[in-house]
């Protein structure tokens, strides 16, 4: 994801995130929960309530996501500083929507949806990104 989005120009949604308009599967801008001073673009995997299967180096094999708090993840898993690093992010640090890429010109449109993979069990009632049959769980 960074690595992805770090030289593209991008439109920002600050208004979604003030009237907590986001969802499984958006990407977002938050600062960083070990460096305030510093901006990242991560995208939402879990939100509270959602039991999250984690990878190295987090120290537990699953975490149950606490209420207002999500967990963020880098489209590219073994490049990316994310909850897998640094645990459940507060929801407070979550500053803007991503919403379309402007430039470069080929690659001009809405953020593309990630597949989601079978690492989350999802709390009812959430809006799920490229949702699986309910039997599949």
């Amino acid at each position: 994801m960074s690595n992805q989005l770090r030289k593209d120009v991008v439109l920002f949604n600050h208004w979604a995130i003030d009237q907590y308009n986001y969802q499984i599967g958006d990407v977002v801008t938050l600062r960083h929960p070990d460096k305030p001073a510093r901006t990242v673009i991560k995208r939402i995997i879990a939100l509270e309530g959602d039991v999250v299967q984690t990878r190295s180096p987090y120290p537990e094999a699953h975490v149950r996501i606490p209420r207002g708090h999500c967990w963020v993840e880098g489209d590219e898993m073994f490049h990316s500083k994310d909850s897998n690093n640094f645990g459940p992010v507060p929801l407070g640090l979550v500053k803007s929507k991503v919403e379309y890429i402007l430039y470069p010109f080929n690659r001009f449109g809405k953020v593309p949806d990630k597949p989601r993979g079978s690492r989350v069990r999802y709390a009812p009632g959430h809006k799920v990104y490229n949702r699986m049959d309910d039997n599949d769980y």
